[in-house]
């Protein structure tokens, strides 16, 4: 990350991550809440996605102080044709934003474009959850909403930080995307699944398409907003 970075000619700061091999979750026991994602996706938080969860969650707390948008990414992250450029033109896009993914793992199916951010990429609001939180920007505000939203943990922190119709955060992207993936094998580590009985997962299965029902209510009544 290093090299690449320099490459690019851009300040940044390197921050340690958290290790979720090494927590005591007697820690967090007040907050880890677990239990509704084993029943809706029929498998535990493993320590490596938990880890990954305060690792972003720390960044948050500080952004929230600091006052400024920053942009977050995670060590396996190559950054792409236009990404700079990409990056200085997002706090001068006539749109307010929270939360702009730049690393969409696919072109998913786009809900509406805002703008044009030049070379071909737009900014764009998803139809769906877009979960990955491998490059993102972030501001204050959002970081705010997530701090609040995300306090429990109850599920990845790229599921939850993504829900824009139950957060509140204005979640776009850019597309195509800017940050691509270095292909490194992940240190998050495999979930356990769950064995659930029918009734269970036919539980699960109304919940998510409520949930599906909520998402298109919201998005058609809370249209992307300009700045003032």
């Amino acid at each position: 990350m290093r090299e690449r970075l320099d490459a690019l000619g851009v300040d940044y700061e390197i921050t340690d991550a958290v290790d979720g091999a090494a927590l005591d979750l007697r820690q967090y026991e007040n907050r880890l809440r677990a239990d509704k994602w084993k029943f809706l996706r029929g498998r535990e938080l493993s320590r490596g996605e938990i880890g990954c969860y305060l690792s972003h969650y720390n960044l948050w707390e500080r952004i929230a102080a600091g006052g400024e948008c920053a942009l977050i990414l995670e060590d396996d992250v190559i950054p792409g044709d236009g990404f700079v450029d990409v990056v200085l033109r997002l706090p001068e896009v006539r749109w307010h934003w929270d939360v702009v993914l730049l690393s969409a793992r696919k072109r998913y199916a786009l809900d509406r474009a805002l703008c044009e951010l030049g070379k071909g990429r737009r900014l764009v609001r998803y139809r769906k959850r877009v979960g990955t939180t491998r490059a993102y920007m972030i501001t204050p505000q959002g970081a705010r909403k997530l701090l609040d939203y995300c306090y429990e943990i109850r599920a990845p922190v790229d599921w939850l930080y993504a829900e824009w119709w139950k957060n509140g955060v204005a979640f776009y992207g850019v597309d195509p995307a800017v940050a691509l993936h270095a292909q490194t094998e992940s240190v998050i580590g495999k979930p356990n699944r769950l064995r659930r009985g029918f009734w269970e997962w036919s539980h699960a299965q109304v919940l998510r398409h409520i949930d599906w029902w909520r998402r298109n209510w919201y998005r058609r009544r809370h249209l992307p907003r300009g700045k003032d």
